[in-house]
């Protein structure tokens, strides 16, 4: 048995120190001094926000983070819930090194996804309908080499350990984005990445003091500045908009004033901050694009999604009911009001609604909001939009709560 050097337990100790006080300080600032705080209920969702963004940071940086042995990380889900995911996407980052080469195999049942550079569209399959991507820093030969390749710089892996300015979150270096939008599919897509070239070792390497207290230490960096960074975000977002009015969409999200959106984006939001009281309703109709996907989603006024489970807090373009006069329109309140297109505010004052228009190609309309009594939404109605009883809600709640359970079951 090896002597335990004491360096090692000071190491450990300031490690473990420094997160557990860092724990309690960014409790205490989010208890004690967050300014944009409207009722009990958020505050609640602020701490728990918090303790969310905890476990996500540590279970990343010490399970995720291994770019010699990685494996796709689910950043968003149905457990981590900040940065307004849609209900329909699931996000993913795995770690690389920027001189190593890696094989990424997708089996994505057609589903639309986007990986690195590539979005499904683009990616040659293989006979069997997978897709490999190679991703190294060495451009390969233009004839014998991957029809897939993903160039890797001296910037891919850097967010590792680099906390950027913009969007601190879990990154890192290679990821994206899988699109779940159908409610009655639930295959699970299958997503796995092996560093392959010569260079890479056998085994991971055992556990050092000094290694898990760079993870816990870099957790905690991490933690520091998303705590600071989406919360001030959200705030943004309100001073930016008035309430109860749709803002018109576009490629720069919301917010982030100096963000620049890549060239040719194929995603464009909006959003609307929404203020309800209980005998409150807000009518949202919108004139639909053509596009490949489009969906609107409830955030809770801390920029994170609700209980995407339980309650109709989003809807996309394969389930929502449209109108015989081709719009769309959906109510928010906090009691049904007896329409397919509920979106269920779940107790909460204030928050955010947020549309996506994905590959729109035709002109992207600007929904329009009408704040109304809830026993008057049907005024804003057409005559044929249809009823819905609690019996049909039943089914409705049933089938989206097994949807949501099994596609997180793998």
């Amino acid at each position: 048995m090896s002597t335990i050097n004491p360096d090692d337990r000071v190491v450990l100790r300031d490690a473990w120190q420094g997160l557990c006080d860092d724990l309690r300080m960014f409790g205490t600032r989010t208890i004690d001094e967050l300014d944009d705080v409207d009722n009990p209920q958020e505050l609640a969702e602020a701490l728990r926000s918090v303790a969310r963004m905890a476990l996500m940071t540590l279970q990343q940086r010490m399970e995720f983070d291994d770019p010699d042995f990685p494996t796709f990380f689910r950043s968003l889900d149905d457990r981590f819930k900040y940065a307004g995911p849609d209900t329909y996407i699931t996000y993913v980052t795995a770690p690389v090194r920027p001189e190593a080469t890696y094989r990424v195999n997708v089996d994505h049942g057609g589903r639309d996804l986007q990986l690195g550079k590539f979005w499904s569209r683009d990616l040659v399959p293989n006979e069997d309908g997978t897709v490999d991507i190679i991703a190294s820093a060495a451009a390969p030969d233009a004839e014998s080499g991957p029809a897939n390749w993903q160039p890797l710089t001296q910037d891919s892996g850097r967010s590792r350990r680099t906390v950027p300015e913009l969007y601190p979150m879990v990154d890192g270096g290679f990821g994206g984005r899988i699109y779940h939008t159908d409610p009655h599919d639930d295959r699970p897509t299958r997503l796995t990445i092996e560093r392959v070239d010569d260079k890479r070792p056998r085994q991971p390497a055992p556990l050092t003091p000094q290694r898990l207290a760079e993870q816990l230490d870099s957790s905690r960096e991490l933690l520091d500045a998303m705590t600071t960074w989406w919360f001030q975000r959200s705030t943004n977002i309100r001073a930016e908009n008035e309430p109860n009015v749709v803002g018109p969409p576009g490629t720069r999200p919301p917010g982030v004033p100096t963000f620049t959106p890549p060239a040719n984006s194929p995603l464009n939001y909006g959003v609307c901050c929404w203020e309800l009281d209980p005998d409150q309703a807000l009518v949202i109709t919108s004139e639909l694009p053509v596009a490949d996907y489009w969906s609107f989603q409830l955030n809770t006024a801390w920029w994170e999604a609700p209980d995407n489970q339980h309650r109709q807090t989003s809807i996309n373009d394969h389930h929502a009911h449209v109108d015989t006069d081709g719009r769309f329109r959906c109510v928010l309140a906090h009691r049904d009001p007896g329409t397919p297109n509920w979106l269920d505010v779940g107790g909460n004052r204030r928050g955010f609604l947020f549309y996506r228009w994905l590959r729109p190609t035709t002109p992207m309309p600007t929904p329009v909001a009408v704040l109304t009594p809830l026993a008057d939404v049907r005024a804003h109605l057409p005559l044929e939009h249809p009823l819905f009883d609690q019996a049909a809600r039943d089914v409705q709640l049933a089938e989206r709560h097994r949807w949501y359970a099994r596609r997180f079951q793998s």
